[in-house]
């Protein structure tokens, strides 16, 4: 006859085994976000809503810095965070997985996403500049491109 602690040797193995294949099925293989869009019209526009929000904020930011109301210190973590959420929303854009109806307007408004970005980091190289006043024409020239590159965006 099988004694008592064979018997719970085999039913502790059993549980083993069988709690190690629920394992398996519970533990999910792909631990990557996706973005899953139904509405690619709704979502270009909250796109849009969105970059509009970080756009008047660095505009208001770097008026504030040219009128040194702000240190640059203070702008160039303003304009960084700004510059990760237009990244985020570049990123959020492209992986959307959009029609082929809107494909061309998602590609249009990632370049101006990116015109954007391009801007921002602009605006940081003027505020790195600020701190030494010898720059005077070298921020008047990254000025001239920011409008040349606001009037692209």
């Amino acid at each position: 006859m099988a004694s008592r602690k064979g018997i719970g040797v085999t039913i502790a193995i059993l549980v083993g085994v069988v709690a190690a294949s629920f394992l398996v099925y519970l533990i999910p293989e792909d631990t990557t976000m996706k973005i899953t869009v139904s509405d690619f019209e709704k979502h270009l526009d909250i796109t849009k809503e969105k970059t509009s929000m970080v756009s008047t904020s660095v505009d208001e930011s770097f008026k504030k810095l040219m009128e040194n109301k702000l240190s640059p210190d203070e702008y160039i973590v303003v304009a960084e965070v700004s510059s990760s959420q237009i990244n985020s929303l570049i990123i959020e854009l492209t992986n959307s997985g959009a029609t082929q109806e809107w494909t061309e307007s998602y590609i249009n408004y990632i370049g101006a996403l990116k015109k954007l970005n391009e801007m921002i980091t602009e605006t940081i190289v003027i505020a790195n500049l600020m701190d030494n006043d010898d720059n005077a024409n070298s921020i008047n020239e990254i000025i001239a491109k920011i409008h040349q590159l606001e009037t692209e965006y």
